[in-house]
């Protein structure tokens, strides 16, 4: 006798809220771009953003997963990484400088493109 093997066609929830998330790409690696680090997804709801979702194959799972989510995750605002917000400064003071840079590269290349043109 034949089994069949039914296809899975369930459904992707986020782990943090329970949210329905989507799917966001490839993600690319920092250090070697050209290695794919796997799939990216999105949490419509709380906005986390990574490779590890959940999947149900049944809708009431899903609202049951979501419901205990929300019990055991009161307090927790975003579960996407961010820097803490003191490292604002940071950030600023950097771009500044960056901007600095560029501008004085700028600022060199302009006499002597004039030489030249």
């Amino acid at each position: 006798m034949k089994s069949q093997i039914k296809p899975v066609f369930g459904y992707k929830i986020c782990p943090f809220c329970g949210g329905n998330v989507e799917y966001a790409g490839i993600s690319s690696g920092h250090i070697f771009p050209a290695i794919n680090t796997g799939q990216m997804y999105v949490c419509r709801e709380c906005g986390y953003q990574g490779g590890f979702i959940m999947e149900v194959d049944d809708l009431d799972d899903a609202g049951k997963i979501r419901e205990e989510l929300k019990i055991n995750t009161d307090g927790i605002k975003t579960p996407a990484f961010k820097l803490p917000e003191k490292w604002a400064w940071l950030w600023k003071i950097w771009l500044v400088i960056m901007v600095l840079v560029f501008l004085s590269e700028i600022i060199v290349l302009i006499p002597r493109i004039i030489e030249h043109g």
